[in-house]
């Protein structure tokens, strides 16, 4: 019996341009590139309004920025009148009076435009960015197959909410500050012409600059910014196809390997991210440098206009002040440029896909929609070639016919094409040559929905959605006449096919009946029920073709032969079309066809290819001899949910924490211990951090500095003139000299500051996505099982999460820090230099404090209240696209994007009332400032009035104390960051303090080696429930004992218990009472980890991930551990080494995203020989065997029977024939041991076990 060999050829000199194009349309992405007001493409009428609205208060509450300058310079120039010349003070006063007032307007307008400025562009910007995620979604919902083999579910996945979550920063709140800056810059433009243009004309250029720095940065700092996102959209992909198969994960260890592989995205990104932020940084200290180098300047030409009288005083003034503050201006661009530059990366990365052509579209309403059908189905001269795996073809030159209304067989070895005629009859891919016809025209010119829809598929492994039972079956009217029937309609259709499918009397058994839900992919049900689920899907809508792939391997013999009658009901008559290995059950097809190496070998009907004695015959044979179908019910799952197989919650009871986010309210930690921790992820880079703090603190020194400079250099221009005209030239000079050195020293400490911080942030977030990674993976099964923990959720938390922990570290970081030291040091040069007017100035500054930390509070609040729906969003979308196959299958699209859209719906509302509460709180706090400035004029006035104040007292008090006042309102306009940051950081702390009860990075335990076990397991008074369902004991009471080098083998029917002792025995949960002992030790007495690298596991639905045939041989295996020979040897057990060799890049060939470019055969065969690569010394088998053909499993079993010689076996039979020769048997029944023996005895006794033979021999 010869082992199977790839047919694929290498097809270097095959594909000809034509093949080549079609191979390419179906893969290919065009980089798109938009600008930034690009992102508003899905903006609405109202939300341009909004948007143009809010622009222009943004930029209207900016313009009001140099007005202060414009009332400073006349009140100043009135104190320096009374101090020059007494007898003025009533008149003074009241000019005094009314300028103050003119501060009390300022403030007035600027609470109304910076109001409606945040609270519109918040808005608009959570619309647009929930329109965003509607067309990405949309657009992912549109694509061919091809695309998903190519990019990765799981990273698609995760960029829809990573990738909407930073277009909605940047255009929010970000923007906002972003165009205040603009309108700060043109009302600077204004305001100095008028006053005087040719000083204004030299101190342009710095303006000029600014704006080229930040045009020709936004350029860099995108490139940087794609690739970044780029390597985590990669890294998100792993993750999430980790978390979709954890058990498998956990099984083999797999942490190390996952972390390892992870990290070496997050090393690219970190790379990019330090090089993007280093640069922001160093633009922000140009910016800085270019501020007080204008000011140095201005005094500098000023005083030289000022004594030729070509400029006057209140000129020059307002001038150095307004050009002062444009060009910080551009430093508050700089501060946000980075969201902004993000955003329109992100935009970039999701339009790519939005606008991206799909070569097969089942969204589009293109294509012939025929009035009938009759289901015949053609195959002429097709080649095939996956658009991955564009080295090897397929299928060539294959012709074939499926006559309509006939039941026909398409059989073979695994690898041998038949899953590709599935796939081209459902149009997931085109052929590179060839046509597939229906009812004689072309598919391709057929619409793809009406083509699906009169398709139904059920598959081997067959996925089912995280909704009830009737709402999966319905599923299956999309397309169907009765798709929008009543309740009552569907419900009398939903329980005739279920009745049809067999699956009626097990789910009204559920206390939910058909209200019962059935978890993520369908894992609270077993592998049959499972099965029937979705055979009654398929029958609901009574398509008129329907395609079966193994669709009936986990069905026991009798529900398989009820279903079978379903299926071929003459009242429904219907083109089938049935894949299968179990040749038994397509004895009475209409037609059988027989493929080998990618071609029809053969074809008839069972009598006369069985006359032919070719293929077929032998295949038969060969069945006949080793695999009489004779079957138990269900296999892995008989607990009759993974839920209670797996996903019970056993922590529940024995842990208090089985999620780390739904206990925000019991831990609402402050926002200084947040801080805190954050700092404590960071502590490695101390030195880093330490040299930033310094350069924060000295870059905090500016103002004051700042503000005792200015007051000199003004005193110094304020003499009378031209009889002191080369004093005041001298003095400015001197005094532009020192505005020069700041300008320098601020220059390199921001640069220092920023690429410190840059450095620092990068590793922060890598660390936390390092650690936070680790956590998962290492939590207890149950942690998994709950839906908030969901490989969606858990892949966003982990991309949207850690970002947002960027909130309190890096450039917002440097920024606080930076603030902090200038309020401090502002409010103590004020104080130093009049101690009355600094501390009535500073008396408002509290206030302004106090509405900060609201706003943090508020923002925190929002992303708490917000995270249930943002996490049942992203389950879903996870969901659905991790899914898409059977989403494609179904013709789903349409109703997967309208209930996501309606899961985006719910946080509309708690958004629009968050928003407005924070926009308040930020708008009044951005007021209070000019209140500030008005009454230190006022106070300051009556200081000076009274000869109390000289006018060089009053500049220096106030200027500082009015700087420290802005740096706190700056350090608020932050908020919405650092609430966010401090939500993150708990949800991180959480985490990361949960300590699993089974931990396999726990170092206790005994430490066991190979050399040590011996294999005997005991199971002694074992009792267990799931916390889930109380009172309903899964085992009880069971004892029996495995002799080292035994196989032993479980039978029973659904829900007797067997997958429960293979879960205990993994030791995913521990037993409610009773000891499991290995070796005459408890097995809660061995360390973890060492004692999973004992157990071999493989399982009726084979996880495999997305990397070579190699690496996923050696997951979880320490490197260097296994040779090449050894490699080989274990393939060659599980007689996958043909086929491997023969691929064109053999072993480093790419198996797909879970492993879908292998066959099922050939990806059970994969993880046996896996398995066995471990040389365990327990071998756990759950249908090792079931998704082979015969020829195959016959090897295996023999390879099994070899390879179990010094190991214990422990084995889930579905076919009894499969464990005949085991050395005992076990027979469980509703959670008891009901029997044990050899097979000869049990037959014997004519019991429980002679029933489930005798039945499956019928």
């Amino acid at each position: 019996m010869a082992a199977e060999t790839n047919h694929e050829k290498p097809v270097d000199m095959l594909q000809n341009e034509r093949e080549e194009e079609i191979l390419q349309q179906q893969i290919q992405f065009d980089d798109v590139k938009i600008s930034f007001l690009g992102l508003y493409h899905y903006a609405s009428a109202l939300d341009i309004i909004l948007a143009l609205v809010s622009a222009i208060c943004a930029v209207l509450g900016g313009a009001c920025q140099p007005l202060p300058a414009l009332v400073f310079s006349r009140i100043t120039h009135i104190f320096v009148q009374v101090n020059n010349a007494k007898g003025e003070n009533e008149a003074a006063s009241n000019q005094i009076n009314r300028y103050t007032l003119f501060f009390l307007y300022i403030a007035i307008g600027c609470f109304v435009t910076q109001f409606v400025a945040t609270a519109g562009f918040n808005y608009t910007g959570a619309r647009i960015a929930r329109r965003v995620k509607e067309h990405y979604m949309g657009a992912i919902l549109r694509q061919n197959i091809a695309i998903f083999d190519k990019q990765g579910a799981g990273g698609m996945a995760t960029q829809l909410n990573s990738d909407a979550k930073t277009i909605q920063d940047g255009i929010s709140q970000k923007l906002a500050l972003t165009l205040s800056a603009v309108g700060t810059l043109g009302s600077t433009f204004i305001v100095c012409f008028s006053m005087n243009w040719k000083l204004t004309f030299m101190l342009i250029w710095s303006i000029v600059v600014g704006v080229m720095l930040l045009v020709g940065g936004n350029k860099i700092a995108i490139r940087y910014s794609t690739k970044s996102m780029d390597a985590y959209s990669a890294g998100g992909t792993l993750v999430e196809e980790a978390f979709g198969s954890i058990r498998s994960t956990i099984a083999l260890g797999m942490q190390s390997d996952i972390l390892k592989r992870y990290s070496k995205h997050l090393d690219v990104a970190e790379r990019h991210g330090f090089a993007l932020s280093s640069f922001m940084g160093s633009m922000v200290g140009f910016a800085v440098g270019t501020g007080y180098l204008n000011v140095a300047l201005a005094f500098w030409q000023g005083s030289e206009l000022l004594t030729k009288g070509e400029a006057s005083f209140n000129a020059v003034v307002v001038i150095t002040l307004a050009t002062k503050s444009a060009a910080f201006s551009v430093l508050g661009v700089g501060a946000n440029l980075e969201s902004l530059v993000a955003a329109n990366a992100a935009g970039a990365r999701l339009f790519s896909m939005v606008r991206r052509i799909s070569p097969i579209d089942p969204l589009a309403d293109t294509g012939v929609i025929p009035s009938c059908i009759n289901g015949k189905i053609e195959f002429r001269n097709i080649k095939h070639i996956y658009p991955s795996r564009q080295k090897s073809v397929v299928v060539e030159n294959m012709d074939l016919v499926f006559q309509p209304g006939q039941a026909t067989a398409v059989v073979g070895i695994s690898g041998s094409g038949k899953s590709t005629i599935t796939n081209l009859i459902e149009r997931f891919y085109d052929p590179v040559d060839g046509q597939v016809l229906l009812d004689d025209q072309d598919i391709k010119s057929l619409n793809i929905k009406w083509l699906r829809n009169n398709i139904r598929l059920v598959s081997q492994e067959p996925l089912l959605f995280d909704t009830t039972i009737e709402e999966n079956i319905e599923h299956g009217l999309v397309g169907t006449p009765y798709q929008n029937a009543s309740a009552a309609e569907k419900q009398r259709l939903v329980e005739a096919a279920a009745k049809s499918a067999n699956a009626h009397a097990f789910i009204s058994a559920f206390p939910q009946g058909y209200l019962t839900v059935v978890g993520p992919r369908g894992s609270k049900l077993s592998g049959g029920q499972r099965q029937r689920v979705a055979i009654a899907r398929a029958l609901i809508g009574q398509p008129k073709i329907l395609i079966l792939d193994e669709a009936t391997s986990a069905l026991d013999s009798e529900t398989e032969r009820k279903v079978q009658q379903a299926l071929s009901n003459p009242l429904a008559p219907r083109t089938t079309i049935i894949i299968a290995h179990r040749l038994s059950t397509i004895r009475n097809a209409d037609n059988i066809i027989v493929l080998e190496k990618g071609k029809v070998a053969e074809q008839g009907t069972h009598d006369s290819l069985m006359q032919q004695n070719g293929t077929y015959s032998h295949l038969v044979k060969a069945q006949t001899n080793e695999t009489p179908p004779e079957e138990v019910h269900e296999g892995w799952d008989d607990e009759g949910a993974l839920a209670e197989k797996y996903s019970g919650d056993v922590a529940d009871e024995r842990d208090s924490s089985s999620t780390f986010r739904g206990e925000e309210g019991k831990s609402n930690q402050s926002l200084f211990a947040m801080a805190k921790f954050v700092t404590s992820l960071n502590l490695k880079e101390f030195h880093i951090i330490l040299l930033g703090l310094m350069a924060s603190i000295l870059a905090g020194f500016e103002e004051p500095v700042s503000a005792i400079l200015f007051g000199k250099a003004i005193i110094s221009i304020s003499h009378p003139l031209p009889s002191e005209g080369n004093l005041v030239r001298k003095q400015a000079g001197f005094w532009s000299l020192m505005f020069l050195t700041l300008a320098l020293v601020q220059c390199l400490v921001f640069i220092i500051q920023g690429v410190a911080f840059a450095y620092c942030s990068e590793r922060l977030v890598h660390r936390a996505r390092d650690r936070a990674l680790d956590a998962i993976l290492h939590q207890d099964i149950s942690f998994f099982d709950k839906k908030e923990n969901g490989a969606g959720v858990l892949a966003s938390f982990l991309s949207v999460e850690a970002t947002a922990l960027a909130g309190i570290s890096g450039a917002t970081l440097g920024t606080i820090l930076v603030a902090v030291s200038t309020l401090i040091s502002s409010v103590a040069v004020a104080c130093a230099f009049g101690w009355k007017l600094g501390l009535v100035c500073s008396s408002l500054i509290p206030v302004l404090v106090a509405c900060g930390f609201l706003c943090i509070k508020l923002a925190g609040r929002f992303e708490q209240q917000t995270e249930e729906f943002n996490n049942a969003s992203a389950n879903y979308a996870s969901e659905a696209v991790s899914a898409i196959h059977t989403v494609a299958a179904l013709a789903r699209e349409q109703e997967v994007l309208e209930y996501f859209k309606q899961s985006l719906d719910s946080v509309s509302q708690l958004a629009l009332t968050a928003n407005l509460r924070t926009s308040v709180v930020y708008a009044l706090s951005q007021s209070l400032l000019y209140a500030c400035m008005g009454l230190g004029f006022w106070y300051g006035g009556r200081l000076i009035i009274s000869g109390e104040y000289t006018t060089l007292q009053f500049i220096v008090s106030y200027s500082a104390v009015i700087a420290g006042a802005f740096s706190a309102g700056l350090v608020f306009a932050f908020a919405p960051d650092i609430g966010n940051a401090a939500k993150a950081a708990q949800s991180f702390k959480l985490l990361l303090d949960r300590r699993p009860r089974i931990d396999p990075r726990s170092s206790a335990g005994i430490l066991i080696s190979a050399e040590d076990m011996k294999g005997r397991i005991e199971f002694q008074n074992v009792s267990f429930e799931y916390a889930s369902r109380p009172n309903h004991p899964v085992l009880s009471d069971v004892s029996f004992t495995v002799l080292p080098g035994q196989h032993v083998a479980l039978v029973g029917e659904t829900g007797s218990g067997k997958s429960t002792i293979v879960a205990l025995l993994e030791r995913f949960y521990d037993p409610v009472s009773g000891h499991i002992l290995v070796d005459g030790k408890p097995i809660d007495s061995f360390n973890v980890a060492t004692y999973r690298r004992m157990i071999g596991l493989v399982v009726q639905d084979p996880s495999l991930y997305d990397g070579s045939v190699r690496e996923n041989l050696l997951f979880g295996l320490e490197p260097g551990a296994v040779t090449d020979e050894s490699i080989e040897n274990a393939c060659r057990d599980a007689n996958i080494i043909d086929f491997v060799t023969s691929l064109p890049d053999g072993f480093s060939t790419l198996v797909g995203n879970r492993g879908s470019q292998l066959s099922g055969g050939q990806k059970q065969r994969l993880t046996l020989a896996r398995a066995l690569l471990r040389d365990p010394k327990i071998l756990l088998l759950d249908e090792a065997t079931s998704a082979v053909d015969s020829q195959s499993e016959a090897l295996i079993r023999e390879a099994l029977e070899r390879v179990s010689k010094g190991r214990t076996t422990l084995s889930i039979a579905h076919r009894l024939s499969t464990v005949r020769g085991a050395d005992a048997i076990i027979v469980l029944d509703e959670g008891k041991i009901v029997e044990s023996g050899g097979h000869d005895d049990l037959m014997a006794r004519k019991g429980r076990y002679w029933t489930l033979w005798t039945a499956g021999r019928s």
